[in-house]
């Protein structure tokens, strides 16, 4: 497994209130995070990195406790010998409880809150969650597949048939969210379970809405399907490529956002 993540300002935001986190924790398991702030000027950018940080910390502990001994860059852990998804929502629990308490603690930064996707993968399996609409989709076979759903009004919309798809996407409210970290004392992501070995070899694509709102569907695909010219040696490099292209044509589509693409190679 390989990745690169990259995240950008935009052209109309005074500041960027995205993060995201990509660890190697084992051998065989890496971790992907974005996270989407929301909550003013300083609100925002503390939300997002504090529930990345809290959920990278709670699921490294969880994870220790099932693992061999040694060097967790020597071991292998099982990619199902555990409840991987109750991992994933109890670190998503643990973001959330820390970003409305510090929510709490301040009336300046009373409200904020964040997005959060995070893909676990341990071998060939992916363990994935999300809240928001930040998303996770698979890129395979030529093929793009979105797996996450969003919590928005317009999803919801596009649930009870009153939008298309296509409707959704050109929707001028389709940046208000119905479920996030830190806004509730509780909240429970979904979760999302795949085996790779179905798709062969591919990609991981975590992203914000910056990307996905400026940037096509299908130059989304174009992008990450292009592979000719690239050293097959040096795969970090091809997927620094493709992010900083995905970012250029989100900002090149009016870079309305702070754009944050997270590619994972398998």
């Amino acid at each position: 497994m390989f990745f690169f993540g990259k995240t950008d300002i935009g052209l109309r935001r005074g500041s960027n209130q995205d993060s995201f986190i990509a660890a190697a924790l084992y051998r065989n398991t890496a971790l992907c995070v974005v996270c989407d702030g929301m909550g003013g000027a300083n609100g925002g950018n503390i939300a997002s990195k504090l529930a990345a940080d809290v959920f990278h910390k709670t699921l490294t502990e969880s994870l220790a406790k099932i693992a061999p001994a040694g060097n967790p860059l020597e071991i292998d852990l099982d990619p199902k010998g555990a409840d991987y998804g109750a991992m994933l929502n109890e670190a998503a629990s643990a973001a959330n409880s820390a970003v409305y308490a510090r929510a709490n603690s301040s009336a300046e930064l009373r409200g904020m809150g964040t997005t959060l996707v995070a893909a676990l993968v341990i071998g060939k399996m992916l363990y994935a969650v999300n809240i928001g609409d930040s998303r996770l989709y698979i890129g395979a076979g030529g093929k793009l597949t979105q797996i996450t759903r969003d919590h928005s009004y317009v999803q919801y919309l596009v649930d009870i048939g009153k939008l298309t798809p296509e409707e959704a996407a050109r929707n001028p409210i389709r940046n208000i969210i119905t479920r996030s970290v830190g806004n509730e004392p509780e909240v429970e992501g979904d979760i999302y379970i795949a085996d790779l070995s179905e798709y062969g070899s591919g990609y991981l694509l975590l992203c914000s809405d910056g990307l996905t709102n400026f940037l096509s569907h299908e130059k989304i695909a174009e992008i990450l399907f292009s592979d000719s010219g690239y050293d097959t040696k040096n795969p970090e490099e091809m997927l620094r490529d493709k992010a900083e292209r995905m970012v250029g044509g989100a900002n090149e589509g009016g870079g309305g956002d702070n754009i944050t693409v997270l590619l994972l190679g398998f």
